[in-house]
Order: C-alpha cells, then sequence, then structure tokens
C-alpha cells in the first residue's frame, strides 16, 4: 500500500543520554593533569598536542561501562558546556553573596564536581581582573539624571 504523502518520513532520535558520574569524575581527572584541553597551549604544537589528547581523552571515557559513547568532539561540548553552566551557577552565587540583601538567600552551592571545574578554568576566567569594573546595563535613573533639560 503507498502512502498518500510519500515525500513525508517519520524522523527518529536518540533519547538524550547523558554521561555518567564516573565519565565525569575522569573527565575531571584528566583535565586536573593535562591542564584545560578547550585552551591550547604553545601555538600549533600545542593545538596538535590538544586534539590527541582529546582522542586520547575520549577512548578512555568511552571504555567506561555503565556511560555513552561519543565523538572526541562530543565530548569537547561537554566539557564546554559543563564549564559554562558551572561558571553561571558561581557568577550567580557570588553577585547574590554581593547584593544589598532584603530578600530570601539563594541555597545554591557548588558541588565538588563544580568546585574542581572552576579550579582547572582559574581565577580569572571566573572572577575577571578586579582592577576592571563589570560593564553592564546602565539604569534608567542614570540616564534621567545625565541628559536632564534644565
Amino acid at each position: 500500500m503507498t502512502s498518500f504523502f510519500p515525500f513525508l518520513r517519520i524522523i527518529t532520535m536518540d533519547p538524550r543520554v547523558r554521561a555518567s558520574g564516573q565519565q565525569f569524575s575522569t573527565l575531571l581527572e584528566f583535565m586536573e593533569s593535562h591542564g584545560d584541553l578547550s585552551n591550547p597551549r604553545c601555538g600549533p604544537q600545542g593545538r596538535l598536542k590538544s586534539e590527541r589528547l582529546w582522542c586520547e581523552l575520549a577512548v578512555t571515557l568511552n571504555s567506561i561501562g555503565g556511560g555513552v559513547n561519543k565523538s572526541a568532539d562530543k565530548w569537547k561540548k561537554v566539557w564546554a558546556d559543563w564549564k559554562s553552566k558551572t561558571e553561571k551557577k558561581a557568577s550567580l552565587i557570588r553577585r547574590h553573596a554581593s547584593g544589598t540583601g532584603g530578600g530570601p538567600s539563594i541555597r545554591q552551592t557548588l558541588t565538588a564536581f563544580e568546585e574542581r571545574v572552576l579550579a582547572i578554568m582559574g581565577n580569572l576566567t571566573v572572577d575577571g581582573l578586579p582592577s576592571i569594573q563589570e560593564q553592564g546595563f546602565v539604569s534608567i535613573a542614570l540616564l534621567h539624571l545625565k541628559f536632564r533639560v534644565n
């Protein structure tokens, strides 16, 4: 029997699969011993070494039972996403701690894994330089004061 809509195909997607805790732990240990591979050092040779280490890491992570199998590029994405989420969470906690108060306290804390991710990234990435003021949106009240017509 032929379909009335031969141009339609059913596309099935694999369910989203997360890496296991053991894979995350191994990823962290590898980064702690080799440095953040997403920021290669020493020019082109550093980039080649970084690519070789990513392939080595992918083989190691894929060999862990009970986890997922991903290419080196997919593991790079896992690492980049984990760093980004951890940095945002740390920034939120820090911003709330330096706030003026008045509202309920934030109940978020960093996990041991997240603390290790931040240590690998370094304080400069997370906190920035203390001598440079953080830029953001100018408040509407300041704009009114600055451009007030007499």
